[in-house]
């Protein structure tokens, strides 16, 4: 049974210092010292950047965190009025190790760490980036203040990056947000490593992410994976309760942690599985997650054994939608299509037919078009992931399906462009018994 064998994360013990270790948490002598510091409410930063419009912002933009992570977690801010954090921005760390400000015993990390009540990031390239270690540097040591630990790797990490991802405007920030676009988030990247997998066919199963060892995460794409794993906990109400509850295991051991959080969704691990491969598959930038929301509440328990057709009406402002209808290896789908809806009003409404538009295409299919996907229901190793197949079927269309799964249907857009779509597809789903050899 999933996560019953404990020699899969053997040797995972908890990478982050308790709170009650923290207290013998090592004071520098700052004193020493030959940089500046500047503070806001929760936090104290200690620095060797120049002055500059983004950093002097830091401050603000953490303490306007703080308020938006209690209400993520359901915690009374009151419980935070006095908590303090002393972050070090460094672009020289010899200079703050012979200043006494990077401690010996400290493991080597790449961007950043956190240590009881102080953090420390290494300076980016980008502002958002640093501003990003910054925050999710301080989630960990808000989840160790407010739970007495954080969970396993995937957990934490994945935690970490989900209320880290932001946007800061004016001084206010708004997190926990899918990012727009590349441009306004440089080197942040997660969706890219993600995206990769998936072209290469190699996209982690959600049972292999919540795997990870204590030690994955020194390289960058478990930092993708398991903010993936959190976005879509994120998003469906039902996950997000459990992994809100979760926190009050925070401090157990990990394999142990991962085994009760399973358990607690053990009964609906088949729709979590499919609603993964198919949120891994769409990821991009401006991705919409109320509008992506797969409605399972219907999940067929057997594959239809006999012809069924089905009438459906496929609406253009949301993403995959199900059909009902669990099909088996082999069995040939048969698709028809018609109606008129919207993709855009600006700069005028867009009407679109099943067969889409060959002025501009998605993912390979004319924008607007009618498409299909079997979604697997199965995997039969569990290291990787079959990615969904997906058909462009316009106004009409037959295929066979090439495993066991779910049939789900869509109006093909970009998965940021949903919101302004108006209408829907009338569509009629014929299945037939799968061919014996």
């Amino acid at each position: 049974m999933l996560f019953d064998n404990p020699t899969i994360v053997a040797g995972f013990s908890p990478p982050r210092i308790g709170a009650a270790l923290a207290l013998c948490l090592f004071v520098a002598p700052f004193a020493a010292a030959q940089t500046r510091q500047f503070s806001g409410r929760h936090v104290t930063i200690h620095t060797d950047l120049p002055a500059s419009a983004a950093l002097d912002q830091l401050p603000a933009a953490f303490d306007a965190a703080v308020p938006q992570w209690c209400e993520f977690f359901g915690v009374d801010p009151d419980r935070l009025a006095d908590w303090h954090v002393t972050a070090y921005l460094m672009t020289s760390r010899d200079a703050f190790k012979q200043r006494g400000l990077l401690p010996d015993h400290l493991p080597d990390f790449a961007h950043g760490y956190q240590y009881g009540n102080s953090v420390w990031v290494v300076d980016q390239p980008s502002d958002y980036y640093t501003r990003h270690l910054l925050l999710h540097e301080g989630v960990h040591a808000l989840m160790f203040q407010l739970f007495g630990g954080a969970g396993p790797a995937w957990y934490m990490e994945g935690m970490a990056e989900l209320l880290a991802t932001h946007r800061w405007s004016d001084g206010e920030i708004a997190l926990p947000v899918i990012p727009e676009s590349r441009e306004a988030f440089p080197f942040w990247g997660r969706l890219k490593v993600i995206q990769s997998a998936c072209d290469k066919s190699q996209a982690l199963p959600i049972d292999a992410v919540m795997r990870y060892s204590h030690k994955a995460h020194r390289q960058v794409e478990p930092y993708a994976w398991s903010w993936g794993a959190l976005t879509l906990l994120n998003m469906y109400p039902e996950y997000r309760t459990a992994a809100i509850a979760a926190t009050d295991r925070a401090g157990q051991p990990p394999l142990q942690f991962t085994r009760n959080f399973y358990s607690e969704l053990k009964d609906q691990w088949p729709q979590l599985q499919l609603r993964w491969r198919m949120l891994v598959d769409g990821l991009d930038y401006g991705f919409d997650p109320l509008r992506n929301r797969i409605d399972l509440t219907n999940f067929p328990a057997a594959a239809e054994s006999s012809v069924e057709t089905k009438q459906l009406e496929i609406a253009a402002d949301r993403g995959w939608q199900s059909s009902g209808i669990r099909v088996a290896t082999g069995q040939s789908i048969r698709i028809t299509a018609e109606g008129r809806y919207t993709l855009a009003d600006d700069p005028r409404p867009w009407e679109c037919e099943p067969q889409g538009v060959t002025i501009q295409y998605h993912r390979g299919h004319p924008l607007g078009m009618l498409l299909a996907a079997v979604a697997p229901t199965s995997d039969a190793d569990a290291t990787r992931m079959t990615n969904p197949q997906i058909v462009g079927v316009g106004r009409e269309g037959m295929f066979v399906a090439e495993f066991d799964g779910l049939l789900l249907l869509r109006i093909g857009d970009d998965p940021a462009s949903l919101a302004d779509n108006r209408g829907s597809a009338s569509v009629t789903v014929s299945v037939a018994a799968a061919e014996r050899p």
